[in-house]
């Protein structure tokens, strides 16, 4: 049976004209699908950088389009060191599919809504399901199932492509076809984050999250069951890390999108208080978007509603809380989920955290061994933990700021 009748073109910004065949046509013509256009990619960001209107929607079309070149080119770039003859147009096509559907998971406002289930769950005691980084992961799947499992199914004879797609999107592969394209989808030199931070860095108006992706495409090869770069890529991969790691120190992990993501939180912990969101399950997922979200702000209280519409009354402490300040705050954290917890969110506090590099994951290729880049880069291994908190208060709850006021005293700053 032939599934690929026709081919339609889509206009991207970040990597000009995107393919779209037939049979991903009518997966994202699915209401499921198309729900994506409303969940933005960065949450609130667009509150400091008005231009971060983008969305899952664009966002997961990009991953498709680079998952599919990037396997592409290991192929090409593998040859002389490994046999990857399954790499057809047939696994091409499933790549495309686990990118397409890598994100199809996310709640409205995207790591946002997140956040507001990990305070539900851990500052207001609310019986929800919060699974971590890798909770819209885990609902993704289900969503597929719910969804698009029977479509999928007809799509190969060779591959079960749900499990294939289910599996590589959750990075617990079983066979060598899904290894590969769990790493192209999901590792620290992938199709996701190639695609972010370039189509983020764009819609911010920055340029620090550039990098040479047409270079990293020739450079990546598949040996021994890892993705790795040949040694003369070096530079381009320290480019690459570099862009992300400015790119969530200064945009992702801006002071005042972390105020605003924050109050955004505990808006979403009100309503899910009230009954005014449905569970987060298959069912509904078509009733949880931004939009939705936004129709029904005001009944979480006048204050969160004016902070999210109108950027008005909440304020931030002003100084960023790094270093061993963070890790005092951190062993407060009881103390301080009380306190958010006895003002109904208008104290709050919201850490970042992330980890730039972890030195077993990417691999330079280089005299028939693989070495880890932190061994032949001196700028990769350098790079160190981003961590930092911030404290934020409605402007009628500064007069009981004293508590906190009390804690960060204690704060070596």
């Amino acid at each position: 049976m032939q599934i690929l009748f026709f081919m339609k073109i889509i206009r991207d910004p970040i990597h000009g004209y995107i393919e779209v065949e037939d049979f991903v046509l009518q997966i994202i013509s699915t209401e499921i699908f198309q729900r994506l256009r409303h969940i933005t990619q960065t949450g609130l960001a667009y509150l400091v950088y008005p231009g971060m209107r983008h969305t899952r929607f664009e966002h997961s079309l990009g991953v498709m389009h680079l998952a599919k070149e990037l396997t592409r080119y290991i192929k090409i770039n593998s040859e002389q060191y490994t046999d990857l003859d399954f790499i057809n147009e047939e696994y091409l096509k499933l790549v495309g599919l686990s990118g397409l559907l890598h994100d199809i998971g996310h709640l409205p406002f995207s790591h946002t809504f997140e956040n507001a289930l990990s305070l539900a769950k851990e500052v207001y005691g609310i019986d929800v399901e919060y699974y971590g980084k890798k909770t819209h992961v885990i609902f993704g799947n289900r969503v597929i199932d719910y969804y698009l499992g029977n479509y999928l199914d007809k799509l190969s004879k060779n591959y079960d492509v749900v499990n294939f797609v289910q599996r590589v999107i959750s990075s617990t592969p079983r066979t060598k076809e899904e290894s590969l394209a769990s790493l192209i989808i999901s590792s620290p030199l992938d199709a996701d984050r190639g695609d972010y931070l370039l189509r983020d860095s764009y819609f911010a108006g920055v340029g620090y999250g550039n990098f040479d992706i047409e270079r990293i495409k020739r450079s990546l090869i598949y040996v021994n069951g890892k993705l790795a770069v040949l040694k003369k890529a070096i530079p381009v991969v320290e480019q690459f890390l570099l862009a992300r790691m400015y790119m969530y120190e200064t945009i992702y992990f801006h002071s005042v999108v972390g105020l605003y993501n924050a109050v955004l939180s505990h808006a979403v912990v009100k309503l899910i208080q009230k009954n005014l969101i449905p569970n987060v399950a298959p069912e509904n997922y078509l009733k949880l978007n931004d939009v939705v979200i936004m129709s029904k702000l005001n009944e979480a209280g006048r204050e969160f509603f004016d902070a999210i519409v109108y950027r008005k009354g909440f304020k931030r402490y002003k100084k960023d809380l790094t270093g061993n300040c963070y890790e005092t705050l951190e062993k407060k954290r009881k103390e301080i989920n009380e306190i958010m917890r006895e003002n109904n969110g208008l104290i709050l506090y919201h850490d970042f955290y992330d980890v730039p590099y972890s030195e077993d994951e990417i691999f330079v290729y280089d005299d028939d061994e693989l070495k880890p880049l932190s061994t032949e880069s001196k700028i990769v291994s350098s790079l160190t933990i981003i961590k930092k908190g911030i404290v934020g208060y409605h402007e009628s709850a500064e007069d009981k700021m004293k508590k906190i006021y009390e804690i960060l005293q204690e704060c070596p700053l």
